[in-house]
């Protein structure tokens, strides 16, 4: 797998400083270069923010705690709504449903737009 240990950060600090030394010499910059300064102004600048925002960041741990509180709880909930949907199941209706013929629907439903027509066809003369 890997050889280096999860928990170990990687050390860019020093792959910075290597490729900055390299640069400087192809470069043949001096330290006391204003080029220079500015870069080790930026990394006085970078080395800053990092430290804020780790202080901000919240601890993944929490994080981590939630998600399995909220996924045993979920487990829970779906264990408890299977046996109700069992219990449901085994239990018969207390009443028989009743339904509408589909004639009679259709009856109540041509009923009702031809009422509605001639709603919206009185109001309107008296609208206009």
């Amino acid at each position: 797998m890997s050889a280096t240990p999860k928990n170990a950060k990687p050390d860019f600090d020093e792959e910075f400083l290597q490729k900055l030394k390299e640069w400087r010499e192809m470069n043949k910059i001096r330290d006391d270069d204003a080029v220079y300064l500015l870069v080790e102004m930026f990394r006085i600048h970078q080395k800053h923010w990092d430290a804020l925002r780790q202080r901000q960041m919240p601890s993944l741990d929490q994080f981590r705690s939630d998600v399995a509180a909220v996924t045993e709880s979920a487990k829970s909930f779906r264990e408890r709504v299977e046996d109700l949907i069992d219990a449901l199941v085994a239990h018969p209706t207390a009443a028989p449903v009743k339904s509408i013929p589909l004639t009679e629907a259709k009856y109540v439903a041509a009923t009702a737009l031809l009422g509605g027509l001639l709603i919206g066809l009185a109001l309107g003369k008296f609208v206009l």
